[in-house]
């Protein structure tokens, strides 16, 4: 027996995928992907994946990559209109990304009149490899009251002793010890009586202490924290959270100062924790974006990795920075950071 109807219809799913479909999912896709990439490489602080390789790095360079980043969704969008589902989004995180660091670049109020100048001169030597004529001549020129040299031995004391004889210099490593494991730090005539002792905080570099003369109660923490890289990223947060013993509110009454190269910014969560409680003193200044590192980078690339900070004492008082400014010096990867502030 046979039976008559009508005749089956397929269902919609029976057949091939539709062109148009399988285009909407490429472009969903592509969106999903565009945009995560554009958060991990400039936002990855929000998800702490600043404190591993490479998003260490990419943090670093926040400031640099947000705008390079969107400067190229704008013309890609000015060339290629039909891909704006994919642009939009990554421009959209880098405007947020900008509007992070814009801050940074506003000078906060000045402080009040009155009080001590101190005038800092910061640079990391480069395993000594910074040429000491330039730098004596910057301490000379620029009436800096405290030279503070990361990666810098015996060999480079030796020399600016020499060029500076006017000055008191003193390193805390042996002078069979590398550069690059040192600190020297020279102080002006003007400075007084200050003394210095070597800090063995835990940290892979010796750090020093600098109190007495020009300083008065204040006590300067000169300090140099290791390299983002593969061998030590993983000191490299818990040698940030060490910074708190100066910074954080509550602790020492007394006044403090963080001097040296962090190989960190304020785009490093690890390097804001650390660090609460402390202000930069280029940060108040609006001088934050303007590179110490790389010097071989052009003036509008690279990190600040070379801070001073302040924290007043329990009363209130304590160093206030006045200005901020990096100068290349030759034969360093970094540039040095004049700072003047008052006490």
């Amino acid at each position: 027996m046979t039976t008559t109807g009508r005749p089956s219809r397929a269902r919609p799913d029976d057949g091939p995928p539709s062109p148009g479909g399988r285009a909407s999912r490429g472009v969903v896709v592509a969106i999903l992907v565009a945009t995560v990439l554009a958060v991990v490489v400039l936002l990855p602080d929000l998800f702490d994946l600043d404190r591993v390789l490479p998003f260490a790095v990419t943090a670093a360079l926040r400031p640099s990559e947000s705008v390079i980043v969107a400067v190229v969704a704008l013309l890609l969008l000015a060339l290629r209109r039909r891909w704006w589902p994919v642009l939009v989004p990554v421009l959209a995180v880098a405007v947020v990304a900008g509007a992070v660091v814009v801050p940074r670049a506003i000078a906060g109020p000045a402080p009040p009149p009155g009080g001590t100048e101190l005038t800092v001169l910061e640079l990391n030597a480069f395993e000594g490899h910074a040429d000491p004529r330039t730098i004596a001549n910057l301490a000379r020129s620029e009436h800096a009251d405290l030279v503070v040299l990361p990666e810098s031995g015996e060999r480079m004391r030796s020399r600016i002793a020499a060029l500076l004889p006017e000055y008191r210099t003193w390193t805390n490593v042996p002078p069979a010890a590398a550069d690059v494991r040192g600190i020297v730090v020279a102080s002006s005539p003007r400075a007084g009586d200050v003394t210095a002792r070597r800090l063995d905080e835990g940290a892979r570099y010796p750090w020093a202490e600098l109190s007495g003369g020009i300083l008065g109660p204040t006590r300067l923490v000169a300090v140099h924290l290791v390299s983002v890289v593969p061998e030590w990223i993983g000191y490299w947060p818990e040698e940030l959270s060490k910074l708190q013993q100066w910074c954080a509110p509550g602790g020492d009454p007394s006044p403090a100062m963080i001097v040296g190269d962090f190989n960190a910014t304020p785009d490093h969560s690890a390097f804001r924790a650390g660090t609460a409680g402390c202000t930069d003193a280029a940060t108040a200044t609006g001088g934050s974006l303007v590179p110490t590192w790389r010097s071989s980078f052009p003036w509008w690339f690279g990190a600040q990795i070379d801070h001073v900070l302040t924290r007043p004492g329990t009363d209130g008082t304590g160093p206030r920075a006045r200005s901020t400014q990096v100068i290349a010096v030759p034969g360093s990867d970094h540039r040095a950071l004049l700072t003047r502030l008052r006490l």
